[in-house]
């Protein structure tokens, strides 16, 4: 009767909309491991708040490990929080939802009875989580309300009618669990929801969560990477932020860069100008089979102007056209009301700065698909090699184990090529190295430089 009680009060609870709280911004020498399924396993969003990190905190070195298993639930999870520790971390998230609540089970009768028990063997698997996670003092810990499963995009029948509000469910009691321990939490699903039904009232076929309803794609793993950093008080922290007033010849505001050697006459204004930190590269690559990419998310959230503005501001000109250059390169034509109003040079792709950050960027991707890659190594592991007693074999036996259960399994077919591949430790060593490797280069060349900014009137 007590879990009853407990599920009734979060049944009520729900009724109230999920809010993020705070959550502390990482620091210097912080390593942070993310923890959850499929979505974190596979997804982007962990990789895109380290590469802010990485552009806007040049100096600050940070490591961000990715804990996430396709299919797994709170009590799988609980089950493998050795591996979580031995990367010795500083912060540790957890996330879970999507797979505890079930699937088919929400085209049957009595659907929500067995949503209710499912539910109850969720809050009671957390409990050991929550143990853990308390008994490992080193860590300061984020919960995750998960990404949404879309029941309201009309691209075809919705399978799994109500499941996300068996998902909100589970947020809402990690939201109550964060505030009784005096964790951070974060909430993915219902800012997701919310923006989904926007688009939807002009697109109804428009979802953040992919072809499935559940695997978010690019643009909406970079939506969970703006409400993780604006969690994190992110939202209004310029890149940089240059007001320069020419009729006075003065350097009115200076935001998170250094300007000198300004100089001023009635057709021409130039400066030194060194920032702190990089704009943020949005990429328009789409991965693998994807339609979508990162910056269609740009359509739906305003990463720009609120976390990624590196404003250039100059009051005062003449009436006309200006070129703006940097290091001699011409990088666009505005007129001098836009230059009084301010741009944000973030979103110019020519110039040396962003090209920087793209290159951070490539180097981060390249990273991310080496750690992702072999994730799968560890979900043929849990998935099979832990049911057969093989786990950590990694021997011809297991080879064998894989050989016999890949044909009856989409998933195994799937992933057994990486477990084939990295089933060395050599090999696994090795890429940890590569990943390692691309970070040192990252961190190394991530730096801004002295750019020359001139302003000239056509």
């Amino acid at each position: 009767m007590k879990n009853l009680s407990i599920l009734l009060f979060y049944t009520f609870f729900i009724a109230s909309p999920l809010y993020s709280q705070a959550i502390k911004p990482f620091k210097q020498g912080d390593r942070i491991v993310f923890v959850g399924n499929s979505i974190t396993c596979g997804g982007h969003y962990h990789s895109y708040i380290w590469l802010y990190y990485m552009t806007h905190f040049p100096d600050m070195r940070i490591d961000i490990f990715n804990e996430g298993i396709g299919g797994d639930t709170a009590g799988l999870i609980y089950q493998r929080l050795d591996k979580v520790f031995e990367h010795e971390p500083t912060v540790v998230t957890l996330t879970f939802g999507m797979n505890d609540v079930g699937y088919m089970d929400f085209s049957k009768l009595g659907a929500d009875s067995i949503a209710l028990k499912r539910l109850d063997k969720t809050f009671m698997d957390y409990q050991q989580i929550e143990k853990a996670y308390s008994n490992y003092k080193k860590a300061d810990k984020i919960l995750i309300g998960s990404s949404p499963y879309d029941e309201t995009s009309r691209f075809n029948k919705v399978p799994f009618p109500k499941k996300n509000a068996w998902i909100q469910q589970v947020g809402a009691f990690l939201e109550n669990e964060s505030k009784r321990n005096q964790w951070g939490f974060v909430d993915f699903n219902q800012p997701m929801i919310d923006i989904n039904i926007r688009e939807q009232a002009s697109d109804s076929t428009f979802t953040l969560c992919g072809s499935d309803r559940i695997h978010p794609t690019a643009d909406g793993h970079f939506v969970m990477a703006y409400l993780f950093l604006k969690a994190q008080g992110f939202s209004g922290n310029p890149v940089a932020d240059i007001q320069i007033d020419a009729k006075r010849k003065v350097v009115e505001k200076a935001d998170n860069c250094h300007i000198s050697e300004l100089a001023v006459d009635s057709n021409h204004v130039s400066f030194l100008y060194k920032a702190n930190a990089l704009p943020y590269p949005v990429s328009e690559v789409a991965y693998e089979n994807e339609k979508r990419i990162q910056a269609d998310a740009l359509k739906v959230i305003p990463f720009m102007d609120e976390i990624n503005y590196e404003g250039l501001c100059v009051k005062g000109l003449s009436d006309g056209y200006y070129n703006l250059k940097i290091n001699d390169i011409i990088i666009h034509r505005f007129t001098a009301q836009e230059l009084s109003r301010g741009v944000n040079m973030a979103g110019l792709k020519n110039t040396p700065q962003y090209r920087k950050a793209v290159k951070i960027m490539e180097m981060n991707e390249k990273r991310w698909l080496k750690e992702r890659q072999m994730r799968e190594f560890f979900w043929v592991e849990y998935n099979l090699m832990r049911k057969t007693d093989m786990l950590w074999a990694c021997n011809e036996a297991a080879v064998d184990t894989l050989r016999k259960y890949a044909p009856h399994d989409i998933f195994l077919r799937g992933n057994g090529e990486f477990w084939l591949k990295f089933r060395s430790k050599g090999i696994r060593e090795d890429c940890v190295k590569e990943q390692q490797e691309l970070i040192s280069k990252i961190y190394d060349m991530n730096k801004p430089e002295t750019l020359k900014i001139i302003i000239t009137k056509l």
